[in-house]
């Protein structure tokens, strides 16, 4: 069992307008926002069909992949430099999602690889080069990636595994297996080969404050921010993109629960309640 830090330990501390982490936070707060607004409970109900659920884990395959494959780039480097350190210190190998990714998608895929492998939608090509450019330009925006794109998964596994995602549908339904074959097999994205996640996460939040705080430049700093911006601003690009992909699928699931029984609209009314807070968590988790 890893040892339990004290409160004074934890880091940043919420009120400390200086930390990389909160001025993210901050800055980026509105996009947050419009990002809440998308997840409607028309999408949500829609991924509980397998083949749109496999295509919004798709993107964000490719999306962490560009990003790990960045990370390890720069590590690999020769020129042990300041930054290679500074990245080396902050990044956690055990939260890297390609491979969990990737076991998913053959499951949702029946074990056909070359249905994932490659990006076919021009937006999730569009952020998944831009990430191995700008990144290989100024490795240390990388750091915009580690705290954007990482510390929602803590929240979202355990969401992804929990009584509620069961007691609403909110999961897509697999025909020929259970709810807990599909939380077994379908959830690897989620899960953390850790025996606490949560202070995993502590600790990788920690870190990344200990060594951005005086190791970065304030134009450092700032570029970290704008590109924090830019990505949640594509990832909300990515997902309207979906959304009108499957434009149709949405729709007739949407008609079909309207013009059903009683039952489904309270269920309807349900799943929008429990996800107005799971959005809140997952959204919210790093402030």
């Amino acid at each position: 069992m890893p040892a339990k830090l004290g409160q004074q330990e934890i880091l940043p501390l919420k009120n400390d307008v200086g930390a990389l982490a909160n001025r993210i936070n901050t800055e980026t707060r509105g996009l947050h926002d419009k990002i809440d607004k998308q997840v409607t409970l028309k999408l949500a109900i829609a991924y509980r069909d397998p083949k749109i659920y496999r295509q919004g884990l798709q993107s964000f395959y490719h999306v962490f992949q560009s990003i790990e494959r960045s990370i390890n780039r720069e590590l690999a480097k020769s020129n042990d430099d300041d930054m290679t350190r500074l990245l080396r210190s902050v990044w956690k190998p055990v939260m890297a999602r390609t491979e969990n990714a990737e076991k998913d998608l053959l499951f949702y895929y029946d074990n056909t690889r070359e249905k994932f492998e490659t990006p076919i939608m021009p937006e999730q090509i569009k952020f998944s080069n831009h990430i191995e450019q700008a990144t290989k330009q100024k490795p240390y925006l990388l750091l915009a990636y580690m705290h954007v794109m990482y510390l929602a998964l803590f929240a979202g596994g355990r969401i992804m595994r929990s009584s509620i995602s069961k007691a609403t549908g909110l999961f897509p339904h697999v025909p020929g297996h259970s709810y807990d074959e599909i939380v077994k097999m379908g959830t690897n994205f989620y899960t953390f080969n850790v025996e606490d996640e949560d202070f995993l996460r502590i600790i990788f939040k920690r870190d990344y404050e200990l060594f951005t705080r005086n190791t970065l430049t304030e134009e450092q700093k700032q570029d970290i921010v704008e590109e924090a911006k830019y990505i949640f601003a594509q990832n909300s690009v990515c997902v309207s993109e979906l959304e009108k992909h499957n434009l149709t699928k949405i729709q007739q699931k949407w008609s079909y629960i309207a013009i059903t029984k009683g039952y489904y609209v309270l269920m309807g009314v349900l799943c929008l309640t429990v996800l107005y807070y799971v959005r809140r968590i997952l959204l919210h988790i790093v402030f």
